[in-house]
């Protein structure tokens, strides 16, 4: 990988680069040196002219603080992709990120934004409305209804821009519902399908999910291995990350 971003040091593909170096970061936990190549790849993009790229990148950074359990700049970081450019991508990463956050008014106003600009955009409407919405509902308790919402995700939530996100709020949905068998398959599905999210966070995350919705069903021996493999993943994370701290209380309880 660093031998790509050399070669693409100092043209139009550098931002794409650093990117990837981003989501590769944080596949590992490591927020702060994710949000450094954040950094650089939305300084190459803004050189390039390459807005939507720059505010794509921005918008990712949020989603995963926010699906890392830090929503303290959720709101502020969402403003600030949306003011490079309010981009179709931007847009939606910003409004799932927004929405589990818990910040209402904000991630309607998106969803709002969304339905009238893109009317027609199947992904748009099959996937990323459903997925901010029900994340919304999550937050509210209504876990049934947002399960609900997501089943018109199923189709096409696979896909790769998609990088499973609407399969793992369905897994948080169940989670809070109590449905531990329910949420296993889901987090189970996004394990079942790593080139879906090669470099990832999704692919991690559901791993935690696994072991969090297998302490549910009352298998502490499959909890146990998927707290650990998750733990695998994340040897090299920042320690201050809140879902992390939070995955080692719930592990320590189980020995």
């Amino acid at each position: 990988m660093q031998r790509q971003v050399e070669w693409a040091n100092g043209k139009p593909s550098e931002g794409l680069l650093h990117y990837l170096q981003a989501h590769a970061a944080a596949f590992s936990g490591q927020r702060r040196k994710s949000q450094e190549l954040f950094r650089l790849s939305k300084e190459a993009n803004e050189r390039y002219g390459l807005k939507e790229g720059a505010a794509w990148g921005q918008a990712d950074y949020v989603l995963l603080n926010a699906a890392f359990g830090d929503c303290q700049q959720t709101k502020e970081g969402a403003a600030n992709a949306l003011n490079i450019v309010r981009s179709k991508e931007a847009l939606m990463l910003g409004g799932v990120a927004l929405a589990l956050c818990g910040e209402t008014s904000q991630a309607q106003s998106i969803a709002g934004e969304l339905v009238k600009r893109y009317p027609k955009d199947t992904l748009v409407n099959s996937v990323w409305l459903p997925t901010i919405q029900a994340a919304l509902e999550i937050n509210r308790g209504n876990t049934e209804q947002a399960i609900q919402l997501l089943q018109a995700a199923q189709r096409f939530e696979m896909e790769w821009l998609g990088r499973a996100w609407p399969v793992y709020v369905r897994g948080l949905a169940y989670l809070r519902g109590g449905a531990g068998a329910e949420a296993m398959a889901e987090f189970q599905k996004i394990i079942d399908h790593r080139g879906v999210v090669p470099i990832y966070a999704a692919y991690p995350l559901a791993h935690l999910g696994l072991a969090r919705a297998a302490v549910l069903s009352g298998d502490t021996a499959k909890s146990r291995k998927a707290y650990e493999d998750f733990f695998a993943f994340w040897k090299d994370a920042d320690p201050d990350i809140p879902i992390l701290q939070q995955a080692k209380q719930e592990y320590d309880k189980l020995k």
